[in-house]
């Protein structure tokens, strides 16, 4: 991703803040700026107390204060009637400024001065008190985009450069102080320190890293000096992800901002005309007052305006989506957490999601591989050599433990296959490496170990020539995740996985979950998956390797676990756990079913409200107050609502299920 486009997209960010979006109903309701508003609401104000003064205090001319109530109108409402004026000649009629300028143009038809100037000067003040809601709500957002990078240190030709983090190769060097954020993904290959992730897991507590461990960009390192290879460049790493998801998630409506964008489109001519009707239909005939129905026909117009709706149901999806991004949890939109609210069956991955995917070395068993010495240094130097290139937690475990024997292998034409394992012409010859299933496909008989744990073997073309045997490791947090989860209403909880059943059932049995498939490649599990959804739950699934990603993109909500997880498996994911710990899915859970109730108790306080109002206006209940409950009904409910969706974005963390 380039630098141009990044201050694109911060620009675009600030430009929202002070200048404001459409919410859709035609007018602006986001941060204006503060002196503007001020100046109107003391000068107009002024104007206003003085023509209610004269009118009600002295026995001057009616001109006198209509002047002073004029000047009042012009000043804070003459951005409104032009804006419903542009909104007229673009043909997008019925939206707030011009119902706003209609009834306050209205009521000085009538010689209700006070009303209409009061209806706009209201307005104007609910309209600020709006935007600084709004500005609010986009904080935990836009302080994520505080991640882009500035610059970096490099060394290059043994001297230390500075440059733009776009400008930095994969496999450059870069260095890291006491202090510096850290803005590229790269490995630790000198030095140790304390390094704080909160910006990307929501986690407060720094984690040590030292030779050896990856590291993500966007993290802080808070102590010691490193030293450290960059694995990515910018444009690929996990700011430039986080930075692009973000830009993304917005685009993505939940169905119920779908459907009040659609309903805004039929309810607001409905009750216009209803306004209209209240107008016309008693004084033609029933032979009423003209003046006095025009007034409540004015009144259920100011309150018709569905803005409240518009405004405060994409606000509360946005809110919830910053709720995650703080705790570490990336939703690409707001139709995912409606998905994350509902779903009732949980289904994972196993290694790297339900186990750390840190796997640790049991034995090794030679056959046909001619080592020299009891230390089988040539089987697993051939193993790790084949490995070097796979994405596979276990492929990493075993780089990690004997990656230094293949040092000076030469390893051509390297190749993955999906559920199976690898293959790579090692020194001028060709082997194969991986479970059962690969032995296979590679056509030599070969001999299964007995060891407990997670076997893989290695072959030529022509003969068996050992294995090895790891054994994975539980997370500690996943047996009180999955707990979490059953409480927080997943009752169902399903683990796939392609290794061994005894493995599965053991790893099963210490997480916690009941129903386990084992045995299985890329395709069956997506199969697993559709035959659930086909059965009628709603399944999320989390995963974090390649063959993970077309089974995230058939569940109803794929999660991937960011941290450790591929390239792959994170674009084809619906929300992204900027971490390894499963415990945060309740978490995002418990934001979602806020956020999803906070919006239904909006539309339903909204269209109770402005319903009765209008029939109250109707009615002739309110004939006194009228105006008054009308601006209420708009700009009230408005920030009622609003406030309301606010409640989205504070979360209190429940004690971990022990």
């Amino acid at each position: 991703m380039s630098e141009h486009h990044h201050e694109h997209c911060h620009d675009d960010c600030c430009a929202h803040e002070h200048h404001g979006s459409d919410c859709g109903c035609g007018h602006n309701h986001e941060n204006i700026n503060k002196k503007e508003f001020i100046f109107k609401i003391a000068a107009g104000g002024a104007f206003f107390a003085a023509g209610y003064i004269i009118s009600e205090c002295t026995k001057l001319p009616e001109f006198v204060y209509l002047i002073c109530y004029l000047i009042s109108y012009l000043i804070v409402g003459f951005e409104v009637v032009r804006e419903a004026v542009e909104g007229v000649i673009k043909g997008n009629i019925f939206n707030e400024n011009f119902l706003m300028s209609i009834a306050s143009i209205g009521a000085f038809a009538i010689r209700e001065y006070s009303e209409g100037c009061a209806v706009m000067l209201l307005y104007t003040i609910g309209e600020f008190l709006q935007g600084l809601a709004v500005a609010r709500s986009r904080k935990s957002i836009k302080d994520m985009l505080e991640l882009k990078p500035s610059q970096v240190t490099v060394v290059r030709n043994n001297q230390e450069i500075v440059l733009n983090p776009e400008e930095v190769k994969a496999g450059e060097v870069i260095i890291a102080r006491p202090g510096d954020r850290i803005d590229l993904d790269g490995e630790i290959i000198e030095g140790s320190a304390q390094i704080d992730m909160k910006a990307l897991t929501g986690e407060s507590i720094p984690l040590s890293k030292g030779v050896g461990d990856k590291i993500l960009a966007g993290c802080v390192n808070t102590d010691g000096a490193l030293k450290i290879r960059a694995i990515k460049e910018y444009k690929d790493s996990t700011v430039a992800k986080i930075l692009d998801l973000l830009e993304d998630t917005q685009e993505k409506k939940s169905h119920t901002e779908k459907f009040i964008t659609r309903f805004a489109k039929i309810y607001t001519p409905i009750v216009c005309l209803a306004a209209l009707c209240i107008v016309l239909i008693p004084p033609l005939f029933f032979n009423q007052s003209w003046s006095e129905w025009i007034y409540r026909g004015l009144s259920a117009l100011v309150v018709s305006c569905p803005c409240a709706l518009v405004i405060s149901i994409p606000l509360g999806f946005f809110g919830g989506i910053g709720a995650c991004s703080k705790e570490g949890i990336l939703v690409k939109g707001g139709n995912y957490l409606e998905v994350l609210a509902k779903v009732d069956t949980g289904v994972f991955d196993k290694t790297g999601t339900i186990t750390s995917g840190k796997f640790e070395y049991v034995k090794c068993e030679c056959f046909n591989c001619r080592c020299h010495d009891n230390q089988h240094r040539e089987l697993l130097k051939i193993i790790a050599a084949c490995e070097r290139y796979s994405n596979h937690p276990l492929a990493k475990s075993i780089c990690l433990a004997f990656g230094q024997y293949a040092d000076e292998c030469v390893i051509e034409d390297a190749k993955n296959y999906a559920g199976m394992g690898v293959s790579a012409v090692v020194d001028g010859k060709k082997y194969f490496v991986g479970n059962e299933k690969m032995m296979k496909e590679a056509g030599v008989a070969f001999t299964e170990t007995q060891a407990i744990g997670t076997a893989v073997y290695c072959c030529s073309e022509s003969e068996f020539l050992g294995d090895i045997v790891f054994a994975d490791i539980i997370k500690e947090d996943s047996r009180r995740a999955i707990a979490a989860m059953r409480d927080a209403g997943i009752t169902k909880t399903v683990m796939l996985t392609g290794d061994k059943a005894p493995i599965a059932r053991d790893i099963a049995a210490k997480a916690g979950i009941h129903t386990v498939y084992s045995r299985l490649m890329p395709e069956e599990k997506v199969e697993k998956v559709k035959e659930l959804k086909r059965n009628g739950s709603t399944v999320l699934y989390t995963g974090d390797g390649i063959n993970d990603a077309p089974v995230l993109a058939a569940a109803d909500l794929g999660i991937a676990m960011g941290a450790a997880g591929s390239d792959i498996a994170i674009e084809a994911s619906d929300m992204v756990i900027m971490g390894d710990s499963l415990s945060k899915i309740p978490l995002g859970r418990k934001i979602a079913q806020k956020t999803v109730r906070i919006v239904r108790e909006n539309i339903a306080f909204s269209l109770i409200v402005k319903i009765l109002i209008i029939i109250g206006c109707a009615a002739g209940v309110f004939d006194e107050n009228a105006m008054w409950l009308a601006v209420f009904g708009d700009v009230g409910v408005c920030l009622i609502a609003i406030a309301n969706s606010l409640r989205t974005m504070i979360i209190k963390k429940q004690p971990p299920v022990l």
